[in-house]
């Protein structure tokens, strides 16, 4: 009697070990939950967000996630906010994913940080606590080039060379800061920027990027984009808390 119980237990005992191996596999496998890092605060014309293979058209208040992309189209633009509290205008005509984003207000502040990955177009990004914060880095990377940026108010473009015979501008990353600092750097080297000043990185080259004496004519275009992407997110400040 007690040998057939012994063994009935340890049968059962055997199963159990099984089933708790196969949800460890099971577990280790599965993809993990990702955690909301922003949201689309207003979009004006054709702009899509991807999540994974998933496209879809956005809204007020649709959740961003690591991974997340935004692609807006030839008269289009979107503003994010996202949970530090930085403030981004994706101009048209441009695709930016958000490969990283980590913020965590009590923890270690050297922990904080984002990278966008900007394939074409431009960005209008006001840093909030990851970059004005002690420690942290913000980053916006081109296929050529990145900008780091450390003030409050930046612009990042990249201009790719299939697109240069249109617009008649060199092709490659353009940084522009606003207010604060920003630092522009490839394989060949960095360039610092202070408020007001522009610099440029050559696509394609291990060329230093260099401070430019003038600005290129397509930041009279931003200009226009930024002035009616604040209207509207004024409007939308009075209707929505």
């Amino acid at each position: 009697m007690e040998r057939r119980y012994y063994h009935k237990m340890q049968k059962m005992f055997r199963s159990l070990l099984t089933v708790a191996g196969w949800m460890f596999y099971v577990m280790s496998h599965m993809s993990p939950v990702l955690a909301q890092v922003g949201i689309v605060r207003t979009v004006e014309g054709q702009v899509s967000v991807f999540s994974g293979k998933q496209e879809c058209a956005p809204r007020y208040g649709l959740d961003l996630e690591e991974g997340d992309a935004i692609r807006t189209g030839a008269k289009a633009w979107a503003l994010l906010a996202m949970m530090d509290g930085t403030k981004i205008t994706v101009r048209p005509d441009t695709e930016v994913r958000i490969d990283t984003y980590r913020y965590n207000e009590s923890g270690e502040p050297g922990q904080n940080r984002a990278q966008l990955a900007l394939s074409h177009g431009a960005l209008r990004v006001a840093p909030g606590r990851i970059a004005l914060g002690r420690g942290g880095t913000f980053v916006a990377k081109t296929p050529d080039a990145g900008m780091t940026m450390r003030g409050a108010d930046h612009d990042v473009t990249y201009i790719a060379p299939k697109t240069t015979p249109a617009i008649n501008t060199q092709a490659g990353t353009y940084g522009r800061s606003y207010a604060g600092e920003a630092a522009l750097n490839n394989a060949g080297g960095e360039v610092a920027l202070r408020d007001g000043q522009t610099a440029y990185a050559e696509a394609r080259t291990r060329a230093a990027p260099r401070l430019l004496s003038s600005n290129p004519y397509f930041y009279h275009w931003h200009g226009y984009i930024d002035r009616r992407a604040a209207a509207v997110a004024e409007k939308l400040e009075m209707l929505v808390p």
